[in-house]
């Protein structure tokens, strides 16, 4: 008996001792639950085939709030099937210990120093003062956007699928939306499966709030905390500021290239049922959609190379830290830039709006950056050999391949050659990058690194090499 609480004692110490452990195995637990709920038969209709493998693939999908899909959600999964994905969108959008500690908070029951240090590193925080705060907050304002959404989808869908269905599909999408996870329900519409919103192109009010759920999904909570003590502190964080340049910067840009590479392809928006006004609308939800969210409005298959390419940027590039979103984020790329600015002035330091950016920080940056390239260029290669003869036979191209795979590790849901059509070894691996993508890679290697406190750092003789 002894031992055995001795081996329990060791295990709980070992979960406790890395805040990103818990986050880590958290995901995987949820993606497990989910998996066994999605394989009951009524979870899908019964003429569907629809494997275990199948179910664990939607699970990790919708828990990494990514959107590829192997089967359509609307005409594949029941009223059930439907409820449990929604839910783990939900859930991997806010992350189960914020959800938890929330939970705790509300029934006042006592959350523990390390559950608030883990829900702290969920939701991107600094300090442990705010976090009661932060965990009410970020719950309230989840609430709040996604109502709001819903409301507005359904008076769009109300007249055209009648009460229950309408607002069905509004909310739905809503949270999906928010969550930046692009999962919808318009397979079993008029504009048959896998079609999106692109059957709705020219219903601005849909695409814009869709639109904007997204955004205020991916600018991260940490910063709408922020915008709303500004009337008291007159003042925004550095992280704040960074990330909010940087949103309008990549979606305007996002926006200007589609526009440029698109707008005389028949296919998507150089179409003749286009006025000028759903060119824009369209071309802004597509910049926007890049950004971790995997809605389109376009006929993805159909874009340009070029399009593609700048979707690969964006995706890569992701949404803000602490956001519903993935990617390496916004504050990553901002951070690397800053540093190559700062060191072609001379200057020693990262500089960031008169503030200089620790050197760690620094240096977690540019890891990030490298093993998320890494990870995607190795990952691209892996998927083009198993599918060698098909992009041979022209069903696609490598950029198709890796706009696929830019898709899955930054959590966005996007795909021009229809995740299903994959072989069962390509998709496993989009499942490890669309959970790399969430959990962060370098997060994950570094929840199961131990560091030994009591041992004396090692002093090493500075070296000289050549770079440049």
């Amino acid at each position: 008996m002894l031992v055995r609480r001795t081996i329990k004692q060791r295990l709980i110490d070992w979960l406790f001792a890395n805040p990103g452990r818990i986050i880590v195995l958290s995901f995987i637990f949820v993606i497990l639950i989910g998996t066994i709920l999605l394989s009951l038969p009524f979870a899908t209709y019964k003429d569907v085939d629809f494997s275990i493998f199948d179910a664990l693939f939607t699970s990790v999908s919708a828990t990494c709030v990514t959107g590829l899909i192997v089967t359509d959600t609307a005409t594949s999964f029941t009223l059930f099937g439907k409820i449990v994905i929604i839910i783990l969108i939900q859930i991997g959008g806010l992350g189960l210990v914020t959800i938890t500690s929330f939970a705790l908070s509300v029934i006042n029951k006592k959350v523990s120093f390390k559950t608030r240090q883990i829900a702290l590193e969920t939701a991107g925080a600094f300090t442990f003062t705010e976090t009661n705060t932060l965990l009410k907050f970020i719950i309230g304002i989840t609430f709040i956007f996604e109502f709001l959404g819903a409301i507005i989808l359904s008076i769009e869908y109300v007249p055209v699928f009648g009460l229950m269905e309408g607002v069905g599909k509004a909310t739905f999408q809503s949270i999906s939306a928010y969550c930046n996870a692009g999962f919808d329900l318009m397979g079993d519409t008029t504009f048959g499966p896998y079609s999106s919103l692109t059957g709705l192109a020219t219903n601005h009010t849909v695409l814009f709030t869709t639109s904007l759920l997204i955004v205020f999904g991916g600018l991260g909570f940490v910063v709408w905390v922020d915008l709303f003590k500004f009337r008291q502190r007159r003042r925004l964080l550095l992280h704040t500021k960074v990330t909010l340049l940087f949103t309008v910067m990549l979606l305007l840009i996002g926006m200007i290239m589609v526009l440029v590479f698109e707008w005389n392809n028949p296919n998507t928006i150089g179409q003749e049922t286009f006025s000028f006004s759903d060119k824009i609308v369209n071309a802004f939800m597509q910049s926007v959609t890049y950004r971790t969210a995997g809605f389109n409005s376009l006929d993805l298959a159909s874009l340009t190379d070029a399009s593609k390419a700048t979707g690969i940027v964006l995706m890569f590039i992701g949404a803000g830290s602490g956001s519903t979103g993935g990617g390496v984020k916004i504050t990553t790329i901002a951070i690397i830039l800053y540093t190559v600015i700062s060191e072609i002035k001379g200057s020693s330091d990262t500089i960031i709006y008169k503030n200089i950016v620790p050197n760690n920080i620094v240096r977690r940056a540019v890891a990030i950056l490298f093993v998320g390239i890494t990870t995607v260029a190795t990952f691209s290669i892996a998927v083009a050999m198993f599918e060698y003869e098909k992009i041979m036979q022209g069903a696609f191209s490598f950029v198709d391949i890796v706009f696929e795979m830019a898709s899955a590790f930054a959590t966005v849901g996007l795909s021009s050659i229809g995740t299903g059509n994959l072989c069962v070894f390509s998709k496993l691996f989009i499942i490890v990058a669309m959970y790399l993508g969430r959990v962060g890679p370098i997060a994950l290697l570094l929840s199961f690194v131990m560091k030994d406190k009591n041992k004396t750092a090692k002093v090493y003789p500075e070296g000289q090499i050549h770079i440049g």
